[in-house]
């Protein structure tokens, strides 16, 4: 059972392990630098705060730590986050009881990605990309994002949708993308929130926060 407050460290969590086990190749990251995760279309569920969006993903820190890696570099971007954190950075260190330590670095770009992947002076390349929740298949704002994600960053890109409709919609916008390969097609996402949303979507579906995801990259074969 997971809650919706601890979904997004499961499921980050267990996508870091499914890529390492089955995907290496496709997760190149220098253990001597920090594992930069870009969190595309964030809001105010990842976090009001730099406090707040730390407790969120507490527990992929922590897992973090225990993998060995001493910092870990969240980048959250989207034009729905709040006004106030644009631009804001902030950092705190995590201290696990057997002495595992990991410094975490938050910042926030306010907009969208294609405005942050251009300004030099801002963006770090990521080794994972992600899009909680993303609902791809209803906004063509994030055609843009996505292809860049797939053409010019060329990193997995975890998908994460609430429902399996919703799933096979988001499935068909990024097939006409023509990624250069899947990860995983869409699939139950054992790391989903166990209860719904209070709000349904129109036709009066039921949404849970990433209950299904899936994972493709634009890394050439």
């Amino acid at each position: 059972m997971t809650s919706a407050r601890e979904t997004r460290a499961a499921t980050l969590i267990a996508c870091l392990k499914r890529l390492n086990q089955a995907h290496s190749s496709d997760l190149n990251f220098d253990i001597n630098k920090p594992l930069t995760i870009h969190l595309l279309g964030a809001d105010h569920r990842e976090g009001n705060t730099g406090a707040e969006t730390f407790d969120v993903f507490r527990g992929f820190t922590q897992y973090v730590a225990e993998m060995h890696l001493n910092s870990l570099r969240l980048v959250l971007v989207g034009p729905n986050l709040a006004r106030k954190l644009h631009l804001t950075r902030f950092v705190q260190k995590y201290s696990g009881v057997d002495g595992e330590t990991c410094e975490v670095d938050i910042s926030y770009f306010v907009g969208g990605f294609e405005a942050y992947f251009q300004d030099t002076t801002l963006y770090c390349q990521p080794d994972l990309v992600v899009c909680f929740n993303a609902g791809i298949w209803g906004y063509d704002e994030w055609l843009p994002a996505i292809k860049l994600v797939l053409n010019e960053v060329q990193v997995p890109l975890l998908v994460t949708s609430y429902n399996e409709h919703e799933a096979g919609d988001d499935e068909d916008v990024l097939d006409e993308l023509m990624p250069s390969k899947w990860l995983w097609r869409p699939e139950k996402n054992l790391c989903g929130a166990s209860t719904p949303r209070a709000t349904n979507n129109e036709d009066g579906s039921i949404l849970k926060e990433n209950d299904y995801w899936m994972c493709l990259s634009g890394r050439p074969q």
